[in-house]
């Protein structure tokens, strides 16, 4: 059976390591949309991060932003948002007062914009960051303006390290995974993800496929990161990147033959079709 809707991660999976769509990817998500299936991107990017890279798609995909905690059955401006799961406010209070003064950055997305406080210590981070994403910050003196909202979720950004250290605190905190009070997910080496329970790539497929009327097992999902598991395990046909780190391989029901760095996308559309022949 050829999958009726297409998921895909960006970093590290849709994007190549120069953080492009490659071409003959790019026309392969062009004649899944033509043969009917739906199409999706699911990233831990801001829907700003996202929609940048529409253009040079050439179709109108669906979203599944900031890891779940926001899903668009469209990516044209103005399109409602069909869902919402975003951190709860005392959540990101504890979160922002314990980062004050720490050597990491911290990112604050609320209402598709991403604020941070920039200092000495975490300057750099908050540089990378950019360079990775393009996604530039809304800087304030301190969070106390955003004291008593939910944000959608925040990052700590920094040295892998540092990072171990905090990953362990939080998940003896607040628990592991969907079973947790705080949804608490690392990604990249340098990234460290909070967010709501509710909001994970896999229920935001979910969303979608009620939107489309489309089966969870009638969905295809590639992704290369921890945050992608959830996606991964709930879609019929989930793969892992070639590229992906060892514990997202073992999650994943089967890795891709390529990388991101080559036409990937296009192998696997002629293996979907294949199976549905």
């Amino acid at each position: 059976m050829t999958p009726k809707l297409f998921a895909f991660d960006l970093d590290g999976t849709l994007l190549d390591s120069e953080k492009r769509v490659r071409p003959a990817n790019a026309a392969a998500l062009r004649e899944m949309r033509g043969a009917g299936a739906a199409v999706a991107l699911a990233s831990g990017r801001i829907g700003a991060g996202v929609r940048r890279y529409v253009p040079e798609l050439g179709i109108d995909p669906a979203l599944v932003v900031l890891n779940g905690a926001e899903v668009y059955a469209s990516s044209q401006p103005g399109a409602p948002r069909i869902y919402y799961a975003p951190l709860d406010a005392p959540y990101a209070e504890y979160l922002t007062d314990y980062g004050r003064g720490k050597p990491f950055a911290l990112n604050f997305y609320h209402d598709d914009r991403l604020y941070g406080v920039r200092t000495d210590k975490n300057a750099a981070w908050m540089d990378t960051y950019y360079k990775q994403t393009g996604v530039g910050y809304a800087f304030l003196d301190d969070f106390s303006a955003l004291r008593g909202v939910s944000p959608s979720k925040i990052i700590f950004i920094g040295g892998e390290a540092d990072l171990d250290e905090q990953e362990e605190y939080f998940h003896s905190l607040w628990g592991e995974g969907e079973g947790g009070s705080v949804y608490v997910c690392r990604t990249w080496g340098h990234y460290l993800e909070f967010m709501n329970v509710k909001a994970t790539k896999g229920i935001g497929l979910r969303v979608l496929c009620d939107e489309f009327g489309i089966g969870l097992s009638e969905a295809a999902a590639y992704g290369d990161e921890e945050n992608d598991i959830p996606m991964l395990s709930a879609a019929g046909f989930g793969a892992a990147m070639k590229n992906s780190p060892d514990r997202v391989r073992a999650a994943a029901a089967r890795v891709t033959e390529l990388t991101n760095d080559e036409d990937w996308v296009a192998r696997e559309w002629e293996l979907a079709k294949n199976r549905g022949a």
